[in-house]
């Protein structure tokens, strides 16, 4: 599980802390010396990159680090936890808080006044559970995306994990890229934005919901209206919200 995250500087001082468990172990007023020192570290190496988490053991712990440009994300979980799709987590919600505060963080005091809803987006991704679904689940999703593809408005469907890999559906192999693509790189809105993102690929508009750690995807035929994609993909998403 998560235990901890922090927003920091490229000098390593705190922004905004979040404990996650009862029984935290250190002050969230206070950053270790040496995950300052790791931040530092990290941000002065050339080698440094945006596009990857970089992770330090340390006694029981996993520091996982991720460099953005007007902040960094550091995140504490306990050792054994899926890595892979704990970085793919941190990754999206770097970029989302790029995208929605980018500007505000450049010049933040540390008010929560002057970010609004920071607590509830951090939330919707660190809550999720990060491994795939059941195989009982993967099957009710099944029935799900074949009951929407009895739709003939529908092109087709697809349900896929934090890191764009389609768990179900029957999107095209020449969509499956574009649509990683969008999905790795947090642009795709939650299910309480309403308005599904809407992705062009090939001659199909994707109408596209993320739903806690995975994302559906929906597309109308070219020659029909993307109305009904979009109508569907709602109706997905609020039904798999509840399941999960």
């Amino acid at each position: 599980m998560i235990r901890c995250l922090y927003i920091v500087t490229s000098d390593g001082d705190p922004l905004y802390g979040r404990l996650f468990e009862e029984d935290g172990c250190f002050d969230l007023k206070k950053l270790p010396t040496f995950i300052r020192n790791s931040v530092v570290l990290f941000h002065t190496s050339s080698s440094t990159s945006s596009e990857r988490v970089y992770t330090l053991d340390h006694e029981d712990s996993v520091w996982a680090y991720a460099f953005f440009h007007q902040f960094v994300l550091v995140v504490n979980s306990a050792q054994g936890l899926h890595i892979a799709p704990m970085k793919n987590m941190i990754l999206t919600l770097g970029k989302t808080l790029m995208l929605q505060y980018g500007d505000s963080i450049r010049s933040w005091s540390g008010s929560m006044s002057e970010i609004v809803d920071l607590d509830s987006l951090i939330d919707e991704y660190v809550s999720v559970t990060l491994e795939n679904p059941s195989e009982s689940l993967l099957d009710t999703i099944d029935e799900l995306l074949d009951s929407a593809m009895e739709h003939q408005e529908i092109s087709f469907t697809g349900v896929f994990d934090s890191g764009g890999t389609m768990l179900r559906g029957n999107v095209p192999e020449s969509h499956l890229f574009r649509l990683q693509v969008e999905i790795s790189q947090g642009t795709i809105k939650p299910i309480m934005d309403i308005v599904p993102t809407s992705v062009s690929s090939g001659e199909h508009k994707v109408q596209m919901l993320r739903v806690k750690s995975l994302t559906i995807a929906v597309a109308s035929d070219p020659s029909e209206s993307t109305l009904h994609a979009m109508s569907l993909v709602g109706e997905l998403a609020h039904t798999l919200n509840e399941l999960l």
